[in-house]
């Protein structure tokens, strides 16, 4: 009963760090953009070094939700095999 409490408390701490982690991935936050010409005119070099950088910060976070879900989904594989050998002892002890 002892290590199942351990097991429990290390996997409350683990879940605890991954949701830390999980936030870790921002979506960007969309640039201003003008809808009057004149101010298109006036910040055309501001406005495509702000869309540059809107496209690059998404790319960025596409890539950082691909890693996290190839860890989460790691994370689930091997719970599930953590929870067949629980049904098993469940089943065996019975």
């Amino acid at each position: 009963m002892a290590l199942l409490k351990q097991t429990w408390a290390a996997l409350a701490i683990l879940s605890w760090g991954s949701a830390a982690i999980a936030g870790s991935c921002l979506p960007p936050v969309p640039p201003w953009m003008p809808t009057d010409p004149d101010d298109v005119r006036a910040y055309a070099d501001l406005l495509r070094r702000d869309a540059e950088a809107y496209f690059d910060d998404a790319e960025q976070y596409f890539r950082c939700q691909d890693q996290e879900r190839r860890e989460v989904f790691e994370q689930v594989r091997a719970v599930s095999e953590d929870y067949a050998r629980v049904l098993e002892v469940l089943r065996s002890g019975s």
